[in-house]
Protein backbone atom coordinates (compact mmCIF):
# COMPACT_ATOMS: atom_id res chain seq x y z
CA UNK A 1 0.00 0.00 0.00
CA UNK A 2 1.87 3.48 -0.85
CA UNK A 3 0.78 6.42 0.91
CA UNK A 4 1.37 9.67 -0.17
CA UNK A 5 1.55 12.71 2.85
CA UNK A 6 0.90 15.00 0.50
CA UNK A 7 -2.91 13.63 -0.52
CA UNK A 8 -3.10 12.30 3.44
CA UNK A 9 -2.45 15.98 4.47
CA UNK A 10 -5.09 17.54 1.58
CA UNK A 11 -7.40 14.90 2.68
CA UNK A 12 -7.69 15.42 6.48
CA UNK A 13 -7.25 19.41 6.07
CA UNK A 14 -10.70 19.25 4.32
CA UNK A 15 -11.57 17.44 7.31
CA UNK A 16 -10.73 19.80 9.77
CA UNK A 17 -12.02 22.76 7.57
CA UNK A 18 -15.97 20.83 7.69
CA UNK A 19 -15.21 20.78 11.13
CA UNK A 20 -14.38 24.42 12.06
CA UNK A 21 -17.33 25.33 9.81
CA UNK A 22 -19.49 23.13 11.57
CA UNK A 23 -18.91 23.98 14.47
CA UNK A 24 -19.21 27.76 13.72
CA UNK A 25 -22.31 27.01 12.00
CA UNK A 26 -23.55 24.58 15.50
CA UNK A 27 -22.23 27.10 18.31
CA UNK A 28 -23.83 30.28 16.11
CA UNK A 29 -20.09 31.74 16.23
CA UNK A 30 -19.31 34.60 13.57
CA UNK A 31 -16.02 33.45 11.64
CA UNK A 32 -14.71 34.67 8.85
CA UNK A 33 -13.74 32.77 5.47
CA UNK A 34 -10.19 33.77 6.15
CA UNK A 35 -10.51 32.97 9.91
CA UNK A 36 -11.42 29.83 9.60
CA UNK A 37 -9.11 28.71 6.88
CA UNK A 38 -6.29 30.06 9.26
CA UNK A 39 -7.57 28.23 11.79
CA UNK A 40 -7.90 25.16 9.78
CA UNK A 41 -4.21 25.30 9.20
CA UNK A 42 -3.01 25.43 12.54
CA UNK A 43 -5.23 22.62 13.54
CA UNK A 44 -4.38 20.33 10.70
CA UNK A 45 0.09 20.70 12.33
CA UNK A 46 -1.11 17.44 13.46
CA UNK A 47 -0.14 15.57 10.22
CA UNK A 48 3.46 15.23 11.71
CA UNK A 49 1.89 12.30 14.34
CA UNK A 50 2.43 10.17 11.43
CA UNK A 51 5.73 9.90 12.72
CA UNK A 52 5.03 8.89 16.21
CA UNK A 53 3.95 5.68 17.14
CA UNK A 54 2.08 4.23 20.58
CA UNK A 55 0.91 8.40 21.16
CA UNK A 56 -2.73 8.05 19.77
CA UNK A 57 -3.58 10.51 22.74
CA UNK A 58 -1.38 13.00 21.46
CA UNK A 59 -3.52 14.60 18.78
CA UNK A 60 -5.85 15.86 21.71
CA UNK A 61 -3.31 17.13 24.01
CA UNK A 62 -1.97 19.37 20.75
CA UNK A 63 -5.79 20.77 19.54
CA UNK A 64 -6.44 21.73 23.06
CA UNK A 65 -3.22 23.48 23.02
CA UNK A 66 -4.13 25.21 20.15
CA UNK A 67 -7.76 26.15 21.04
CA UNK A 68 -6.62 27.56 24.06
CA UNK A 69 -4.34 29.79 21.91
CA UNK A 70 -7.50 30.67 19.37
CA UNK A 71 -10.19 30.59 21.67
CA UNK A 72 -9.28 31.23 25.55
CA UNK A 73 -12.15 31.17 28.03
CA UNK A 74 -14.30 29.77 25.13
CA UNK A 75 -12.70 26.69 24.91
CA UNK A 76 -14.80 24.66 26.93
CA UNK A 77 -17.27 25.07 24.83
CA UNK A 78 -16.17 24.48 21.50
CA UNK A 79 -13.14 22.28 22.07
CA UNK A 80 -15.53 19.15 22.60
CA UNK A 81 -17.64 20.22 19.91
CA UNK A 82 -14.98 20.17 17.15
CA UNK A 83 -13.55 17.10 18.58
CA UNK A 84 -17.21 15.68 18.13
CA UNK A 85 -17.38 16.66 14.37
CA UNK A 86 -14.29 15.65 13.52
CA UNK A 87 -13.95 12.27 14.54
CA UNK A 88 -17.57 11.65 12.93
CA UNK A 89 -16.76 12.79 9.86
CA UNK A 90 -13.26 10.91 9.85
CA UNK A 91 -14.76 7.57 10.59
CA UNK A 92 -17.46 8.56 7.98
CA UNK A 93 -14.93 8.97 5.69
CA UNK A 94 -13.32 5.91 6.50
CA UNK A 95 -15.84 3.53 5.76
CA UNK A 96 -16.54 4.84 2.01
CA UNK A 97 -13.00 5.40 1.13
CA UNK A 98 -11.63 2.20 -0.22
CA UNK A 99 -8.53 0.94 2.08
CA UNK A 100 -8.52 4.52 4.57
CA UNK A 101 -7.43 4.12 7.95
CA UNK A 102 -6.97 6.10 10.97
CA UNK A 103 -3.84 6.31 12.50
CA UNK A 104 -3.16 8.74 15.40
CA UNK A 105 -6.18 10.22 15.04
CA UNK A 106 -5.38 10.94 11.39
CA UNK A 107 -7.13 9.73 8.48
CA UNK A 108 -4.91 7.45 5.92
CA UNK A 109 -5.29 8.07 2.44
CA UNK A 110 -3.69 5.40 -0.18
CA UNK A 111 -2.51 6.12 -3.63
CA UNK A 112 -4.90 3.50 -5.02
CA UNK A 113 -7.93 4.33 -3.13
CA UNK A 114 -11.32 4.70 -4.32
CA UNK A 115 -12.23 7.40 -6.49
CA UNK A 116 -15.70 6.78 -5.71
CA UNK A 117 -15.29 7.89 -2.22
CA UNK A 118 -12.88 10.64 -2.26
CA UNK A 119 -15.54 12.14 -4.81
CA UNK A 120 -17.78 11.88 -2.05
CA UNK A 121 -15.52 13.53 0.15
CA UNK A 122 -14.55 16.61 -2.33
CA UNK A 123 -18.88 16.97 -3.22
CA UNK A 124 -19.46 17.19 0.72
CA UNK A 125 -16.74 19.86 0.77
CA UNK A 126 -17.44 21.86 -1.97
CA UNK A 127 -21.70 21.88 -0.75
CA UNK A 128 -20.44 22.81 2.99
CA UNK A 129 -18.66 25.24 1.49
CA UNK A 130 -21.36 27.12 -0.34
CA UNK A 131 -23.86 26.34 3.17
CA UNK A 132 -20.94 27.88 5.08
CA UNK A 133 -20.99 30.58 2.86
CA UNK A 134 -24.51 31.84 2.94
CA UNK A 135 -24.25 30.75 6.90
CA UNK A 136 -22.01 33.89 7.18
CA UNK A 137 -24.21 36.51 4.77
CA UNK A 138 -26.60 35.49 6.90
CA UNK A 139 -25.24 36.25 9.83
CA UNK A 140 -24.21 39.66 8.38
CA UNK A 141 -27.34 40.77 6.92
CA UNK A 142 -28.34 40.08 11.23
CA UNK A 143 -25.49 42.29 12.06
CA UNK A 144 -26.79 45.63 10.11
CA UNK A 145 -29.89 45.33 12.63
CA UNK A 146 -27.77 45.11 15.54
CA UNK A 147 -26.93 48.02 17.22
CA UNK A 148 -24.22 49.69 20.25
CA UNK A 149 -26.43 51.06 23.17
CA UNK A 150 -25.43 52.81 26.15
CA UNK A 151 -28.17 52.36 29.45
CA UNK A 152 -28.47 53.87 32.13
CA UNK A 153 -29.93 52.33 35.67
CA UNK A 154 -29.62 53.45 39.05
CA UNK A 155 -26.21 55.25 38.15
CA UNK A 156 -24.60 52.13 36.83
CA UNK A 157 -23.63 52.30 32.80
CA UNK A 158 -24.81 49.34 30.50
CA UNK A 159 -22.87 49.42 27.11
CA UNK A 160 -24.58 46.11 25.16
CA UNK A 161 -25.64 45.49 22.01
CA UNK A 162 -29.06 46.13 20.64
CA UNK A 163 -31.23 44.34 17.79
CA UNK A 164 -34.11 46.19 16.16
CA UNK A 165 -36.53 43.40 15.98
CA UNK A 166 -39.79 43.93 13.90
CA UNK A 167 -41.92 41.32 15.84
CA UNK A 168 -40.76 43.51 19.05
CA UNK A 169 -44.56 44.84 19.89
CA UNK A 170 -44.78 44.90 23.68
CA UNK A 171 -46.53 47.72 25.25
CA UNK A 172 -46.52 48.90 29.02
CA UNK A 173 -49.31 51.22 29.73
CA UNK A 174 -49.48 52.77 26.02
CA UNK A 175 -45.45 52.93 25.98
CA UNK A 176 -43.50 50.81 23.52
CA UNK A 177 -40.88 48.79 25.62
CA UNK A 178 -37.32 47.60 24.95
CA UNK A 179 -36.73 44.04 26.13
CA UNK A 180 -33.63 43.22 27.68
CA UNK A 181 -32.09 39.82 28.92
CA UNK A 182 -32.24 39.28 32.75
CA UNK A 183 -28.44 38.68 32.62
CA UNK A 184 -27.02 42.17 31.79
CA UNK A 185 -28.43 43.97 35.00
CA UNK A 186 -27.59 41.68 38.44
CA UNK A 187 -29.95 43.30 40.47
CA UNK A 188 -33.24 45.63 39.31
CA UNK A 189 -36.36 46.89 41.42
CA UNK A 190 -39.39 45.72 39.46
CA UNK A 191 -41.80 48.44 38.92
CA UNK A 192 -44.60 46.24 37.60
CA UNK A 193 -45.32 42.71 36.06
CA UNK A 194 -47.19 41.95 32.75
CA UNK A 195 -47.65 38.94 30.58
CA UNK A 196 -45.90 38.54 27.39
CA UNK A 197 -49.20 37.49 25.07
CA UNK A 198 -47.42 34.70 22.70
CA UNK A 199 -46.88 31.30 23.20
CA UNK A 200 -44.37 31.14 25.75
CA UNK A 201 -46.77 32.91 28.14
CA UNK A 202 -43.42 34.68 29.96
CA UNK A 203 -43.58 37.18 32.47
CA UNK A 204 -41.87 40.58 31.63
CA UNK A 205 -40.44 42.55 34.82
CA UNK A 206 -40.99 46.26 34.22
CA UNK A 207 -38.22 48.88 35.47
CA UNK A 208 -37.42 52.44 34.14
CA UNK A 209 -34.21 53.41 32.35
CA UNK A 210 -33.00 56.50 33.06
CA UNK A 211 -31.96 57.08 29.92
CA UNK A 212 -31.13 54.87 26.88
CA UNK A 213 -28.48 56.30 24.40
CA UNK A 214 -28.28 55.26 20.88
CA UNK A 215 -27.03 55.86 17.49
CA UNK A 216 -26.12 59.52 19.25
CA UNK A 217 -29.57 60.24 20.33
CA UNK A 218 -30.64 60.06 24.32
CA UNK A 219 -33.82 59.05 25.46
CA UNK A 220 -35.23 59.68 28.80
CA UNK A 221 -37.13 57.56 30.95
CA UNK A 222 -37.56 54.73 29.31
CA UNK A 223 -39.62 51.75 30.28
CA UNK A 224 -37.51 48.50 30.03
CA UNK A 225 -38.60 44.69 30.32
CA UNK A 226 -36.58 42.27 31.82
CA UNK A 227 -37.04 39.00 30.55
CA UNK A 228 -34.72 35.72 30.00
CA UNK A 229 -34.27 33.24 27.49
CA UNK A 230 -33.75 35.80 24.60
CA UNK A 231 -30.78 35.41 22.13
CA UNK A 232 -29.53 39.25 22.55
CA UNK A 233 -28.64 41.82 24.78
CA UNK A 234 -31.77 43.80 24.13
CA UNK A 235 -34.59 43.97 21.60
CA UNK A 236 -35.37 47.23 20.53
CA UNK A 237 -38.93 48.37 19.62
CA UNK A 238 -39.61 49.58 16.50
CA UNK A 239 -42.20 52.45 17.53
CA UNK A 240 -39.69 53.83 19.99
CA UNK A 241 -37.19 53.96 17.56
CA UNK A 242 -38.44 55.48 15.15
CA UNK A 243 -36.81 58.17 13.72
CA UNK A 244 -33.82 57.69 15.52
CA UNK A 245 -32.54 54.63 13.28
Amino acid sequence: MEVYIELTYLVNFMLILLAVEMMAILLNKELSYRIVLKHSFYLSSVIFLLYFDYYGWLILFIWAIIFVFLYHKQVFLYYPVFIFVYFSLVYFCSSIIKDAFIYNGILITPIDAGAIGLLIVAMFTVLMQILFIIYLKRKVRINEYLYDLEIMYQNHKYLIKGFLDSGNEVYYQGFPLILINQEIIGKYQTIDVINLDDLRNDEIEVIKLDYLLVNHQKLQDIYAGMIANIQYDCLLNKVLMGGIL
